[in-house]
């Protein structure tokens, strides 16, 4: 998942640690699972961070440490659309955008002009598809929302009518009822 830093990006790995002072004391190798985060930049293969995990890291890329302990694999940590599930794409091009640490449409439409550069010729139009795609979807989920609130507020608008109807009946039935009964009164009067 993206921080505040557009493109990059973390994933967290459950790694055994060998415990020096254990495996002495134990006369056996002894090792401890220790949570690790891996942190690239999309679109440079060159810059990896592989760590143990600190709170402040935990924190920072909270959506992905949250899917982790879930038991997300590495790649299922990232947020967003699939390339392989974006029919623009080739599979020889998800391949080699792979390759670059870059596995989402998101990813793709959020690269810098430095890793557009690494992908040589094509790649302003492939970041330019990727931002289109992205914005069609977008508008198209917004209006589907739209549509279901729509919905939502006629059935709403139904109900209401149904029960205005319903009270005019009452009310109606209540007068006819209040009204009979005092024209008996003044007929015998």
């Amino acid at each position: 998942m993206a921080d505040n830093n557009t493109g990059i990006y973390a994933s967290f790995t459950l790694e055994p640690v060998e415990q020096p002072f254990l495996t002495e004391k134990e006369g056996r190798p002894i090792f401890k699972d220790t949570e690790f985060l891996r942190i690239f930049i999309a679109g440079d293969k060159h810059t990896e961070v592989f760590r143990a995990a600190t709170d402040h890291d935990k924190q920072r890329f909270s959506d992905s440490y949250e899917r982790f302990k879930k038991g997300a694999e590495a790649r299922e940590q990232l947020v967003g659309t699939p390339l392989a599930q974006w029919s623009y794409l080739k599979p020889s091009q998800i391949k080699e955008l792979e390759a670059i640490n870059i596995y989402t449409v998101e990813q793709l439409g959020a690269l810098s002009d430095t890793a557009k550069q690494k992908l040589g010729m094509g790649a302003h139009e492939l970041v330019a598809a990727a931002i289109a795609f992205l914005t069609t979807a977008k508008d198209a989920s917004a209006a589907s929302s739209f549509a279901a609130e729509n919905e939502r507020m006629k059935g709403e608008v139904q109900r209401l009518e149904a029960q205005i109807a319903e009270m005019g009946a009452k009310f109606e039935a209540l007068a006819k009822e209040q009204g009979g009964g005092s024209g008996r009164r003044s007929a015998a009067a």
